[in-house]
């Protein structure tokens, strides 16, 4: 009988094979002839799948944001702590969001001469838009952030704010280390609180203390 193939299942690991290039050499590595190496495969194979390099890596893009999302914070987790979770799964904070934090890097060099490209990134963008605005919408309604624009506007200042900090954690990781990234979005947070009560933990350490966050965003 002849092999069954899971296509998608095939696919998910050229995207694994890419994310070891990446992690190792970076998204200049990331070739089609360096994946097809690491994933043990002909070229031929992986033109089977994707049109081209942009196509794997936008596959790639995908994986890595639904494994943030899966990474993130429950539904049981308070709304605010809950907002907190998904803005520092779009950074830097660890191993594994460094990486994928590498590819988002890799699609910005990209953009701005792949129309295609940029119209794909900016549909996963805008979902990632659209988790952070019900998130806002939550905190307002129980009161706990009071953001001097409606929730819309709030989640793109929001948004927007997370993808300079990421880009200067990318400019000086030296400084811009898991825990002062950390205390950066929660100060952005307290100004936006009704009554001016901090929103970050009591028990999260100054940026020297420590390289982790103290927040726990994971399952």
């Amino acid at each position: 009988m002849p092999k069954i193939v899971d296509h998608g299942e095939r696919k998910k690991e050229l995207a694994r094979a890419l994310w070891a290039v990446v992690e190792r050499e970076g998204i200049e590595g990331a070739t089609i002839r360096s994946v097809a190496a690491e994933a043990g495969w002909t070229r031929g194979v992986i033109a089977h799948y994707f049109r081209d390099r942009d196509d794997l890596l936008l596959f790639a893009y995908r994986l890595a944001l639904q494994r943030e999302q899966e990474l993130g914070p429950t539904s049981e987790t308070p709304p605010l702590e809950r907002l907190v979770g998904v803005l520092l799964r779009a950074l830097p904070v660890d191993a594994q969001s460094r990486l994928d934090f590498k590819i988002w890097l890799g699609f910005m060099g990209r953009v701005a001469d792949h129309p295609a490209l940029a119209e794909a990134v900016l549909e996963e963008h805008q979902d990632y838009h659209a988790r952070i605005r019900g998130l806002v919408e939550s905190c307002i309604e129980e009161g706990i952030l009071a953001p001097p624009w409606e929730a819309a506007r709030a989640a793109s200042t929001l948004a927007t704010f997370v993808d300079g900090l990421g880009v200067m954690a990318a400019l000086d990781p030296a400084t811009y280390t898991s825990a002062r990234l950390e205390q950066e979005v929660r100060d952005f947070l307290q100004s936006w609180s009704p009554h001016g009560t901090a929103t970050r933990d009591a028990s999260l350490p100054s940026p020297s203390d420590s390289d982790a966050p103290s927040h726990e965003v994971r399952d």
